[in-house]
């Protein structure tokens, strides 16, 4: 169970929205949405389920911290290398939820290593809380140790 503004950051990141976007949807102000998404700020049950509607969710899966990988079912062996394999080399992912974490994968290590500007490091940062938010820390640091060995291999 997430907090409510890392719930609704972390479901838009899912969705694919800028910020900007989901608070044109919701008819919230961008700044009032960075606050909620930061925990600055609490929100009304209007707030809450304009939020859920524009990120097509229940407001109960907000209201309660449930993430977007949640519910998703366990990853095997042979797809956590898949996914590794396609974080270090650009291949190997098969479905879209392993093209996305593969993608999440590579952009939190790979980003962490070359990352000399602020910038960076704050992708890098975006791209792992993505990918924690989408599998289980066990999945996260199991990927994380994949690519690590991955990347030895050359």
């Amino acid at each position: 169970m997430a907090p409510f503004g890392e719930t609704v950051l972390a479901w838009r990141l899912a969705r694919g929205l800028r910020q900007a976007d989901l608070a044109s949807m919701a008819k919230v102000s961008r700044p009032n949405l960075s606050a909620i998404e930061r925990g600055d700020r609490e929100v009304t049950l209007r707030t809450l389920r304009a939020l859920a509607l524009a990120l097509e969710v229940r407001p109960g899966v907000l209201a309660d911290g449930e993430t977007p990988g949640a519910a998703a079912p366990p990853l095997g062996r042979a797809s956590m290398e898949r996914i590794a394999i396609a974080a270090v080399r650009g291949q190997g992912a098969l479905d879209e939820r392993e093209r996305r974490l593969a993608a999440e994968l590579r952009g939190a290590t790979t980003s962490k290593r070359q990352a000399t500007s602020k910038r960076g490091r704050r992708r890098a940062d975006r791209s792992y809380f993505a990918l924690r938010t989408a599998a289980p820390p066990e999945v996260v640091a199991s990927l994380v140790d994949r690519v690590g060995v991955e990347m030895a291999r050359g």
